[in-house]
């Protein structure tokens, strides 16, 4: 555990992460400074702002904290390596404070749901459980509660992991490797590099959690050093598989029954996966079967994610707003036998939306563009003749149309296959005015 006291440390960027870093910097008595574009909002903060980032500020600073998604200049980054000056992330930071033991998950599409059901699960052991990370909980707002062995759930980001150096969980997982973020990281294998520095600091000791259906994981992670489990829907394998619509665990020697997924509610092979990874972690963390049986019972999934918002006139309205990116709607979509109404739009990741013609399956009947995206979305569909799409100003007119053209037993998807931020902050922002529009329809 490091010592910060009386230390120069620079916060760039002040949403969560920045403001769990200064309320933990402050407790352990550092000197803080800030760099943020709206200072005034922050009145009340005991700290230095800084106006503008020179060489004159970052030459006197021990640390720098950067908040996901900054990216600093080469001018400044020079500067940096020249008085050698230590910068990373706010999980980097954290890590460097923390006393437990880390379970972290990466993934393009699954992290939240993993992650939430990964903490139920520990919440069985003695030990307090954290779920923080990119979930929405700062990991170093939280660090300094955390006790020796207690259990620290990490949903874990590209953004995030690309500021890491010395990061080193114990038991890490790889959900799946999807094109996203490509508004952000220069290139695809930019991309995935960084969701793989999740492994960079593991050993022999460690343990990693691959999923065999995805190849690319798989290809991937096949030469690296901690002891590899997988979690297959189709296939047995050392680690957590299907087989016999029974959930198995095998060491590599012996089989154990789980559950029956008779017993199991999800929608979806997608959250299937996402199950058998999250129990994987927690029997391999101290977990019982009996108590991972009873969990997988019990469990609902978080909200925005595949959610059944409501039944109106026999047809079924599900949001989905989580589904940021091309695979996660495709996903989505693949988990019904009915026909689809899907609602689409957003604003733009950089992904090629054409792929959707190829992709969509053979149940996608209507599609309704909205939001800053659809211009792109009308191009790349308008001559799929096999799917008919409309262009709605809004996601009220995407909804409201959708509801009047839907049938009987068919399903509305509102699974939107891009980021939220031309109309709304979050997803989740999105995701319940979908549903408010959805359970207000007559």
């Amino acid at each position: 555990m490091e010592s910060f006291v009386d230390k120069n440390c620079l916060i760039i960027g002040f949403g969560i992460s920045g403001q769990g870093a200064y309320n933990t910097l402050k407790r352990i008595n550092a000197n803080v400074f800030i760099y943020d574009d709206n200072n005034s909002s922050h009145k009340d903060v005991d700290a230095v702002f800084v106006q503008k980032l020179s060489k004159k500020i970052i030459k006197d600073m021990d640390l720098i904290i950067l908040s996901p998604i900054i990216k600093l200049s080469n001018k400044i980054n020079k500067v940096i390596k020249k008085y050698n000056i230590e910068c990373f992330g706010e999980l980097e930071f954290a890590y460097r404070l923390n006393k437990g033991n880390i379970l972290a998950i990466t993934g393009s599409n699954g992290k939240t749901t993993t992650c939430t059901l990964l903490k139920q699960l520990l919440d069985t052991l003695p030990n307090s459980a954290y779920l923080l990370g990119n979930i929405g909980k700062s990991f170093a707002d939280n660090v300094l509660d955390i006790q020796e062995g207690d259990n620290v759930v990490l949903e874990c980001s590209s953004f995030q992991l690309m500021q890491t150096t010395k990061f080193h969980p114990h038991i890490s997982a790889l959900l799946n490797l999807a094109p996203d973020h490509l508004d952000f990281h220069k290139t695809i294998d930019e991309y995935y590099n960084a969701k793989l520095k999740i492994f960079a600091n593991q050993n022999e000791q460690d343990i990693v959690v691959i999923n065999f259906d995805d190849a690319m994981c798989v290809e991937k992670t096949k030469n690296i050093k901690p002891q590899i489990y997988y979690f297959s829907t189709k296939t047995s394998c050392r680690g957590m598989f299907v087989a016999d619509d029974t959930i198995y665990f095998s060491d590599g020697v012996i089989t154990y029954p789980i559950v029956k997924l008779e017993n199991i509610r999800y929608i979806g092979e997608h959250n299937l996966s996402n199950y058998l990874c999250a129990s994987l972690m927690a029997l391999l963390q101290g977990v019982s079967i009996e108590n991972i049986a009873y969990v997988l019972n019990n469990f609902r999934a978080p909200a925005h994610r595949l959610e059944f918002v409501r039944r109106y006139q026999n047809i079924d309205f599900y949001n989905d707003s989580k589904a940021t990116n091309i695979k996660a709607t495709i996903t989505a979509c693949s988990a019904f036998n009915k026909n689809i109404h899907l609602i689409l739009g957003g604003s733009d990741k950089g992904e090629d939306f054409s792929q959707l013609n190829s992709l969509l399956p053979s149940n996608v009947k209507y599609v309704y563009l909205y939001g800053a995206t659809q211009p792109k979305l009308y191009k790349a569909l308008k001559r799929n003749k096999k799917i008919t799409a409309y262009k709605c100003d809004t996601l009220k007119n995407a909804t409201n149309f959708s509801a009047l053209k839907a049938e009987r037993g068919e399903v509305v998807l509102f699974s939107p296959a891009c980021a939220s931020f031309d109309s709304f902050q979050n997803y989740e922002e999105r995701g319940s005015y979908f549903k408010d529009l959805v359970n207000r329809l007559e």
